[in-house]
């Protein structure tokens, strides 16, 4: 199983970034995509299943979203949110019967207001990460025995060095995914933009899935391979984890 996420950077479909992020998207064939600052006509393929977050909460494009989860196999099920703007979610279930929850988010940036809170102190990080877990815990006691994924850009690092966010944004998130035992599958060792780079950068966008998967664990990974390959690409790296389950 291989789950990866990008954020597009609102790239429109008849760019010629969003042509060579269609390449990387054919590239890394994941079986499960979950796109951030993304475009209903950017997609990974036509053979994808998908579910999509409401319209956005800010100024854009007709066709942009914050959120979109795409699926190659198995039935997609859209569930409910607490965000409808900055999130997504859904129930996938594939052929052989295994079941995941897969929860899509954008969380606010140091910058950002969400809703009626202001950016200054976290307020607004804190808001909507509260929002979130309480939606994760749902979905958890819904579908006890579905893996739960939640990925996306969370706009903040989970390393011990500071890189993008606050000491307190990082504390606050770190106890959300324990409070439903989530395994942030893309951070401190297996951090694959921290590797990349040599330390100088870390990872803001994650994959976090039920920690019982972690016997499963294979890799993380990240693309393109260079700082430099990102110009007119994107402002993020892609990443992604695969796991490896028995037949």
């Amino acid at each position: 199983m291989k789950i990866a996420t990008w954020n597009l950077e609102r790239a429109l479909p008849q760019s010629v970034q969003a042509e060579r992020q269609r390449q990387w998207l054919s590239r890394i064939k994941a079986d499960i995509w979950i796109l951030t600052e993304t475009h209903l006509g950017i997609t990974p393929g036509e053979d994808y299943r998908t579910i999509a977050s409401g319209l956005p909460d800010c100024s854009g494009a007709e066709g942009e979203r914050w959120v979109q989860i795409w699926a190659k196999a198995g039935e997609l099920v859209p569930l409910k949110t607490t965000d409808a703007a900055r999130t997504a979610a859904a129930l996938l279930t594939l052929a052989s019967g295994q079941q995941w929850v897969v929860y899509g988010t954008v969380l606010p940036w140091l910058e950002s207001s969400w809703r009626s809170y202001p950016a200054a102190k976290g307020q607004a990080f804190a808001a909507a990460l509260a929002a979130q877990q309480a939606d994760w815990q749902r979905l958890r006691t819904t579908y006890p025995e579905a893996l739960l994924a939640v990925a996306g850009d969370f706009n903040q690092d989970l390393n011990a060095l500071h890189y993008y966010g606050s000491r307190r944004n990082k504390q606050a998130l770190r106890q959300a995914l324990d409070s439903v035992k989530l395994t942030c599958f893309t951070a401190g060792e297996n951090d694959p933009v921290h590797r990349l780079i040599h330390g100088q950068h870390s990872n803001t966008d994650h994959i976090c899935v039920t920690s019982d998967v972690s016997a499963h664990f294979q890799q993380s990974f990240v693309w393109p391979q260079q700082l430099d390959d990102l110009r007119g690409l994107s402002d993020h790296f892609g990443i992604g984890v695969e796991f490896s389950f028995e037949p």
